[in-house]
């Protein structure tokens, strides 16, 4: 019997369709496990690279950085990582091709909005208690704040207002000296002509027309002054609706409050004015009518000089005919001289003198304290010298140093903040600065002594940094002190008292407010001087003050103008130091200047230790894609990879991204 094999044949073939679908099912079990093995491999290989974070950096800052000198070189250590992995001989047997970085983004970029995430993530989760400045309260500060620098600026805009009004005061004076006088020679001429005195009158006339001669100039002088005075309250009204916001209902009444003297003054030197140019115009009348009476005068003197040689013809004549004469007829003729002489005069010029203008002006002087304004004018003289010699410690030494020429990586950085950071997340970046950076006071000795300093105002030197400190402090401290003023009404009241000696004005009410805003204003900043002075001598100051934490009084005010020097001030034990006001001030400043500054100060110290150092070369998030090809285990065969496949291997892209 012959055999059959169809059983055995249909069996193969059923076992190898079997076969080749386990082995199917394996391969593509498999392939799958090798995509997440590649994936692995490229993650891991990344956070090899994220491990070579700068030490530096972290030991000094606490800020996560890769460093790396170029990206080819970080893309070459990825490759090197990655293919360690694939090196190992188990069910992923794979080829690498490349390891491309698609994203690189540094510390510097998006104006410093990582380096900012990355102090906000120590800064929630170290070890900090007791800040001076409490996260939670950062609104409430940052509007105190708001509200002292906007009540600083209004400080400044008040003084230069009164400084105007005195100005236009003293055009006034001018003007109502030169009408007076105008009065005496006036009066005088009036005499001169009464007296039948030309030459007199001449003399009169000619002082009457030099001194009218002055009053254009003078009033072209007062409606400058007027009009200089008008835009300057307009600029300061536009400056308040500006600040208005950053100001609490009450406290932005008492500043409006204090514009009223001003309009008031304004107003009431409206009519004052129409009254000068009025007068001008009546000087131009007088001078007119002064020429009419010059030539009545010359009129009469041609008359008396005809006259004269009128009477000296008859005297010759009677000479002549002397021994004729009778002694009757010599006497008719002397009597008819005497007739003739008597009867000239400067009756008609002082007629027409008469309808002389009088003055319409009606300002009324009292007596001036004039020695406590000059005091008061000497102590802002003296508080706008050199702030350095002003407030510092008499021992203090400023630093000299200067940050070399040649740009940060800062400076360069790519992008603008996107982030809008809150109150309580400015605080922490705030204490963060005032924890890891030196500024005037600080012991530690630096290259660069104030970093604090220059996260504020950005300036390559360490005096410049300190200058424009101080003066923002003093213009910080001078609004939160003026609010103090306004809000008590003893010092108020002390103000008005001075004010009403120094003025002396009763033509003008609204002059004796405008004077005590000045004195206050002033007052505000001689008690900014002492506070800076208590500051930098390692003492506190409170934010906002009460009466017992005033130290300037207004005689100690007068006695600074006098003596040009600050009275001793006590240390303060109560308020806030000097580091702590530096990091209210940075509330001031804007977040990404801030952001980029604290990045230069980073590269500055760091590049003492490691010249190449650069922040630019500092990575926070990099992302990479990696590409390979894997090799198939079940399709393993030449043929079957080619005719059923189409290609050796299978292609394998892993993308990764890793930031700190």
């Amino acid at each position: 019997m012959k055999n059959r094999g169809e059983i055995t044949v249909f069996l193969s073939l059923c076992i190898l369709c079997v076969a080749a679908l386990l082995c199917v099912m394996a391969e593509s079990v498999r392939t799958a496990g090798s995509r997440y093995y590649f994936q692995t491999a490229v993650g891991s290989a990344l956070d090899s690279l994220f491990s070579r974070y700068h030490r530096k950096l972290w030991q000094q800052y606490r800020v996560l950085g890769l460093s790396c000198e170029s990206q080819q070189a970080a893309a070459d250590l990825l490759r090197s990582c990655t293919e360690k992995y694939l090196e190992v001989e188990n069910w992923y047997p794979m080829e690498l091709e490349s390891i491309e970085i698609t994203e690189w983004t540094g510390l510097a970029g998006q104006g410093g909005d990582y380096l900012a995430q990355e102090i906000l993530d120590y800064m929630k989760f170290g070890i900090w208690g007791n800040l001076e400045i409490p996260p939670d309260n950062g609104g409430q500060f940052l509007k105190d704040i708001s509200e002292a620098a906007g009540a600083g600026g209004m400080t400044d805009a008040y003084g230069a207002q009164a400084g105007e009004v005195q100005k236009l005061e003293k055009a006034v004076e001018k003007i109502a000296g030169c009408v007076s006088r105008q009065e005496e020679y006036a009066a005088q001429i009036a005499e001169k002509l009464a007296a039948d005195d030309a030459d007199g009158f001449r003399d009169s006339a000619a002082d009457f027309r030099e001194e009218a001669g002055r009053m254009d100039g003078l009033v072209e002088d007062y409606e400058k002054q007027a009009d200089k005075l008008a835009r300057k309250l307009a600029d300061t009204r536009e400056t308040m609706a500006e600040i208005r916001g950053s100001w609490q209902e009450d406290r932005a009444e008492l500043f409006e409050k204090q514009m009223d003297p001003y309009s008031a003054y304004v107003d009431a030197d409206g009519s004052r004015r129409q009254e000068i140019l009025a007068q001008q115009t009546a000087g131009e009348e007088n001078l007119e009518r002064l020429d009419r009476t010059a030539q009545l005068v010359g009129e009469a003197e041609a008359a008396r000089e005809a006259a004269e040689e009128a009477v000296g013809k008859e005297e010759g004549s009677a000479r002549e005919a002397e021994a004729g004469q009778t002694e009757e007829s010599v006497e008719n003729a002397a009597g008819q001289t005497e007739e003739t002489d008597a009867g000239l005069s400067l009756a008609a010029a002082a007629e027409c003198w008469s309808g002389y203008t009088r003055s319409c002006l009606q300002l009324e002087y009292t007596e001036r304290d004039t020695e406590k304004q000059g005091l008061l004018e000497q102590a802002k003289v003296f508080m706008q010298g050199s702030l350095l010699e002003l407030v510092l410690p008499a021992d203090a030494q400023v630093s000299s140093g200067v940050i070399a020429a040649g740009a940060f990586s800062s400076d360069s950085a790519p992008g603008a903040s996107l982030q809008t950071r809150g109150p309580v997340e400015r605080v922490l970046i705030h204490e963060y600065c005032g924890h890891f950076f030196t500024n005037a006071l600080s012991e530690e000795k630096k290259q660069v002594q104030y970093e604090m300093e220059y996260l504020l105002q950005g300036k390559r030197s360490d005096r410049e940094n300190l200058q424009d400190t101080m003066t923002r402090l003093l213009i910080l401290r001078q609004g939160l002190n003026l609010i103090h003023i306004l809000s008590d009404p003893a010092k108020r009241d002390e103000a008005r008292g001075l004010a009403a000696g120094i003025v002396g004005v009763t033509g003008l009410a609204p002059l004796v407010e405008i004077m005590a805003c000045f004195i206050m204003c002033v007052w505000a900043a001689g008690e900014a001087v002492m506070d800076l002075r208590t500051l930098y001598a390692g003492g506190r100051v409170p934010l906002w003050k009460s009466s017992e934490d005033w130290k300037l009084s207004l005689e100690g005010l007068l006695d600074m103008g006098r003596e040009k020097a600050c009275p001793d001030q006590e240390d303060g034990e109560r308020g806030y130091t000097y580091e702590t006001y530096l990091k209210l001030m940075l509330f001031l400043t804007d977040q990404q200047d801030l952001q980029l500054r604290i990045l230069d100060m980073m590269e500055l110290n760091l590049r003492q230790q490691e010249e190449s150092f650069s922040i630019e070369k500092c990575a926070y998030r990099v992302g990479i894609t990696g590409k390979a090809r894997g090799k198939y285990v079940f399709f393993r065969l030449p043929f079957v990879e080619k005719y059923a496949v189409g290609e050796a291997g299978y292609p394998l892209e892993a993308p990764a991204l890793r930031a700190y």
